[in-house]
């Protein structure tokens, strides 16, 4: 039973939603499975059209960001502009997988990017992904202009979903590229450096596999003042939403409070509407804290940063990840177009891996159907809504 505060909390969260986002939520969460497999379908076009990627060429609907086998800039600004719903190919993975987003334009100037698939295995990760863009799709509300990349590592997604009998295991069977290879997630580089694409390396020197250059790329062309993360964790216990504390690029600490607030709200909306949120402990003390994570520092204090993951052969689980490089300041003197301020950046871990058909009654799959729909719109009504709204990062430090 939750205590007085966290009822009183979880009102007042909803009272100051928008009367149109209530109305909103009603109508996005009764998207059916068989609507949404439309997108899916859409999203996970291959090798055939891969091999028809030519310079400058948007085909099936696509606006390429490719030109010349790299990434161009010129391309995303112009779709960024013009304001209007694009399906985006941002470029191709290592087995000319076409790597796919989708842009909807916001009310406001300011950017938000969502990310699904860093993890191949984490399959649900990027079923809430599919579903935010069906819901964007039917009714696109949201004050941020939003790219939103459904699956950022399709063939390692491919590699999991044709092992359907370790999907949700401890096999972790499209987690990782090759068996050799450094995690995903551990591939950013160093904390307050800009992306190098002459180098093309992470903190720690290795090449990082060419679908996170890409997110790279789009991230400082793109000058998101916000990211959601969407990852899945295997223990449902953790299953919530979680804040980075952001830094100066020295590592300095910059107040957590707005963070915090965003990833609670969120939480509360899930956990009001039947969400599995446990990670938050919303019914004792309510945390935006993911449990591996040191605690955040006071405003002006360095930042401890969590540089371990997961426990892997020649540290292959150590390194950078996106929460920690994105949230650190950059100051790139040699290029100020590189320079940034620090990303809000909110880590969502669905509980369970599984996509809803991969669970084997029919009353699991219809609760996984309408939790990853629950999730989508967590993000959809408060993530993409004028909630905690950035400041530049000099407003917070004089705060």
């Amino acid at each position: 039973m939750q205590s007085p505060f966290i009822f009183l909390f979880l009102i007042v969260r909803l009272i100051s939603l928008p009367a149109n986002s209530i109305t909103e939520e009603k109508n996005t969460t009764q998207t059916t499975r068989s609507e949404w497999t439309r997108v899916e379908k859409d999203l996970t076009r291959t090798n055939n059209e891969s091999q028809r990627m030519h310079k400058g060429v948007n085909f099936e609907g696509y606006r390429s960001l490719v030109v010349d086998n790299n990434f161009n800039e010129a391309v995303l600004l112009k779709v960024i502009s013009e304001k209007k719903i694009a399906h985006l190919l941002l470029g191709q993975s290592k087995q000319l997988r076409n790597v796919e987003a989708w842009f909807f334009p916001g009310t406001s100037d300011q950017n938000a990017l969502v990310i699904g698939g860093v993890h191949g295995s984490e399959l649900s990760s990027m079923d809430v992904a599919k579903a935010l863009v069906q819901q964007l799709q039917q009714t696109n509300s949201s004050y941020y202009n939003v790219i939103i990349i459904p699956a950022l590592f399709p063939d390692n997604a491919s590699k999991a979903i044709n092992n359907p009998e370790h999907i949700g295991s401890t096999a972790n069977i499209g987690r990782y590229t090759r068996s050799n290879s450094v995690d995903p997630n551990r591939q950013m580089p160093s904390p307050g450096k800009a992306f190098d694409v002459a180098m093309r390396v992470d903190h720690l020197g290795r090449q990082i596999e060419s679908e996170n250059q890409l997110l790279l790329q789009l991230i400082q062309t793109f000058h998101p003042q916000r990211i959601m993360n969407i990852h899945a964790i295997r223990n449902s216990s953790y299953g919530g939403v979680y804040a980075d504390p952001r830094t100066d690029h020295a590592g300095i600490a910059l107040g957590y409070s707005s963070d915090s607030s965003l990833a609670i709200q969120m939480a509360a909306y899930l956990d009001a509407q039947g969400g599995n949120v446990k990670g938050n402990n919303l019914d004792t003390k309510p945390t935006a804290l993911y449990y591996k994570d040191p605690m955040p520092s006071p405003a002006g204090v360095l930042q401890k940063r969590n540089i371990t993951g997961s426990d892997l052969h020649a540290h292959r689980g150590t390194g950078i990840s996106l929460g920690t490089w994105a949230s650190t300041a950059v100051v790139y003197d040699e290029d100020p177009s590189k320079s940034r301020d620090a990303i809000r950046v909110i880590t969502m871990e669905y509980p369970g891996c599984k996509r809803p058909e991969d669970y084997k009654s029919v009353s699991d799959q219809l609760f996984h159907l309408k939790q990853i729909e629950l999730f989508a719109s967590s993000v959809h009504v408060i993530f993409l809504g004028d909630y905690f709204a950035e400041n530049k990062i000099y407003d917070l430090v004089k705060k």
